[in-house]
């Protein structure tokens, strides 16, 4: 994985830590339509979608995916380093980082 920042680095006011223990880290993500997040990495996550959204994703290597989430759809993301545009939002997700097995 690259050197990029972690994501509540990038965007402290979107990406809040509601919850953090030697296994799990769990963020409430929150951003408006049009908001632009700069590239930042992600380990592995379940991620939930609050309500429905599209962003675009552009990779590290500049590969780009739209991603669209309906309301209450979970989806396992691998680690990942990406910058995001909300093109529909606004977003709203509970993210579940895996630091650790048991």
């Amino acid at each position: 994985m690259s050197d990029a920042p972690d994501s509540t680095q990038v965007d402290p006011d979107g990406h809040k830590i509601v919850f953090e223990n030697d296994h799990v880290r769990v963020l409430e993500v929150r951003s408006p339509s049009g908001q632009r997040i700069p590239m930042h990495s992600h380990p592995s996550r379940l991620v939930v979608a609050v309500g429905g959204y599209r962003i675009r994703s552009v990779n590290d290597q500049g590969v780009e995916a739209i991603v669209d989430r309906r309301p209450g759809e979970a989806t396992w993301v691998e680690r990942e380093v990406h910058e995001a545009e909300i093109l529909i939002g606004p977003t709203h997700v509970i993210e579940v980082e895996i630091k650790s097995p048991r």
